[in-house]
């Protein structure tokens, strides 16, 4: 049974992503992901947060409250990579700026394809990442999606029009999937990691991810809470590609990628939520 569960879980996955990334597609033009992203000092900034400040942070906590090895490099592989398609959905929650979400989340994932191979290399030797792995995914996953949504939303507007509310839906159905199957199947995962340090340590990383990167976000509580959001949910799909070609053997990797993966979503979803009915009661008033 579990194991139809995890299968169920990861085709979940697949399809939240995918159909996120439709809908996106279908929902803007091309020139809208980049009109947001010609602020050179935002893009800046943005880079800084996730690539910079962000992994500093992470040496700082691991100083505070050392950690066992597994669990310390599974937070380092978080750090590493950015660019996570659940953040849109969050930012949707929010009613924040999509077109920027996505344009940033392609900015972020991007570079995490040259960034997590340098920095690993040199936080922990040894570890060997093939970025075309990585590249595959994000390929498949997100990149082709948007594109085919973008195009038809060129080509054919009133049939893009039609379409991507059901395929927003769709998004909807599967991240609640997705968020309740993790939950229990890996229960046990936030259980195993009580009495180490590693859920405080967890708690500050994801915490901390979301003040430096709504900090770094510009003037505009928008792009703060966008950048907020896009720092604090982290790249998983490139963390797991790394820790299962080179930690296999080693549970501790996998339970602290998980343990932090679901408390950023946990957290930011609250904070979300709450920014949400923020931007509700301004509409309101």
């Amino acid at each position: 049974m579990e194991v139809i569960l995890q299968q169920l879980a990861s085709f979940s996955v697949l399809i939240y992503i995918v159909s996120t990334m439709l809908s996106m597609g279908l929902k803007f033009f091309p020139k809208q992901f980049f009109e947001p992203l010609k602020d050179k000092s935002l893009v800046l900034k943005s880079l800084a947060a996730n690539f910079v400040v962000l992994p500093v942070v992470t040496y700082i906590i691991l100083q505070l409250i050392p950690l066992q090895q597994g669990l310390a490099i599974g937070l380092v592989l978080m750090a590493a990579g950015a660019g996570s398609p659940f953040m849109l959905k969050l930012v949707q929650f929010m009613k924040a700026d999509m077109a920027f979400a996505v344009g940033l989340m392609l900015i972020l994932s991007t570079v995490t394809l040259i960034y997590m191979p340098l920095l690993l290399s040199l936080l922990i030797p040894g570890v060997s990442v093939n970025p075309l792995s990585i590249a595959g995914s994000l390929l498949g996953l997100i990149f082709v999606p948007l594109i085919v949504g973008t195009v038809l939303k060129l080509k054919y507007t009133k049939l893009a029009a039609t379409i991507q509310p059901i395929f927003n839906r769709l998004s909807n159905i599967f991240i609640f999937m997705v968020v309740v199957l993790y939950l229990g199947l890996n229960y046990q995962d936030f259980i195993t990691v009580f009495g180490t340090g590693a859920l405080v340590a967890a708690l500050m990383f994801v915490t901390a991810a979301f003040v430096v990167g709504y900090l770094l976000g510009g003037p505009s509580k928008n792009t703060r809470s966008v950048l907020g959001m896009g720092t604090a949910i982290r790249n998983s799909s490139a963390a797991f590609v790394v820790a299962v070609t080179n930690f296999s053997s080693e549970y501790d990797v996998m339970a602290m990628i998980i343990v932090v993966y679901m408390l950023s979503i946990i957290l930011m979803f609250i904070i979300s939520s709450s920014m949400g009915r923020g931007s509700k009661v301004l509409e309101v008033a």
